[in-house]
C-alpha cells in the first residue's frame, strides 16, 4: 500500500514531527551517559626521612595521539589501539597523572613544595617526562595496565639533566569489568608514582 499526503499535510509534517518530540514522544533512542574516572589519590603513607628544603616542579608528561587524550584506551594486539565505550577520564591523561604525582610527593613529605607547571613559584629542579604508555592489553585472556614514563630530572639553574629513568608499572586486573580495569589502573599509578618519588629524592640527596 502506498500512502499519499496532501500538499497541505506534506507541508505540516515537520511541524507534527517537532511537537511530538517536544512533548517527550522522541522518535531517537536514549544513549547510555558517559562515565567519567579519575584515579584515586595516593595510599603509601606519610615518610618518616628527614626532608629536604628544596623545591620540585612537576611538568604535564608530554604525550602523542591517542595518549593525550581522555579516552580509557585498549590494546587488543600489539599497535592497535582501542577506546573502552562510553566511558572517559576526567581530565586529558597527562594531567591526570601529573596531579596524581603531586599528590603522591606531597603525601610522601619529604620536600618543602611540590608545584605544577602552572605555578609562576622559583624551583630548585623540575621533573620533565614523557608518557609513553598508559592503556591496558590482554595477557592469557586477562587484562593489565601497563604504564610507562621517560622522565628527566633537571637543575632549574642551568637546565642540565641531572639524571634520567624509566618508570614501568604493569598490574594485572581482578576481572575484565571496567571497574577493575579503572581500579588497576589506579594502583599502576600508585607504584609508578613512589617509584618516582624515591628515585627522584636520593637523585636530589646526591646532587
Amino acid at each position: 500500500m502506498i500512502l499519499r499526503f496532501s500538499p497541505r499535510l506534506a507541508a505540516a509534517l515537520p511541524t507534527l514531527l517537532m511537537a511530538l518530540l517536544l512533548a517527550g514522544c522522541s522518535l531517537l533512542p536514549e544513549q547510555q551517559p558517559v562515565r567519567l574516572f579519575m584515579l584515586p589519590e595516593p595510599t603509601r603513607s606519610v615518610a618518616s626521612d628527614v626532608t629536604h628544603d628544596l623545591t620540585l616542579r612537576v611538568d604535564t608528561p608530554s604525550a602523542g595521539a591517542p595518549l593525550n587524550g581522555q579516552r580509557l584506551l585498549v590494546m587488543p594486539s600489539p599497535g592497535e589501539f582501542q577506546a573502552y565505550a562510553r566511558a572517559r577520564w576526567r581530565d586529558d591523561a597527562p594531567q591526570l597523572l601529573r596531579d596524581h604525582l603531586l599528590a603522591a610527593f606531597r603525601l610522601d613529605g619529604r620536600l618543602a613544595a611540590v608545584v605544577d607547571d602552572t605555578s609562576r613559584a622559583r624551583s630548585d629542579a623540575a621533573l620533565a617526562s614523557h608518557l609513553g604508555a598508559f592503556h591496558s592489553r590482554y595477557r592469557e585472556g586477562t587484562p593489565e595496565v601497563v604504564l610507562r614514563l621517560e622522565v628527566q630530572l633537571l637543575d632549574e639553574g642551568s637546565r642540565e639533566v641531572l639524571a634520567s629513568r624509566r618508570i614501568e608499572a604493569v598490574v594485572a586486573s581482578d576481572d575484565d569489568s571496567l571497574e577493575a580495569v579503572v581500579d588497576a589502573f589506579g594502583r599502576a599509578a600508585d607504584r609508578a608514582a613512589f617509584e618516582l618519588v624515591d628515585w627522584t629524592l636520593a637523585q636530589l640527596a646526591t646532587s
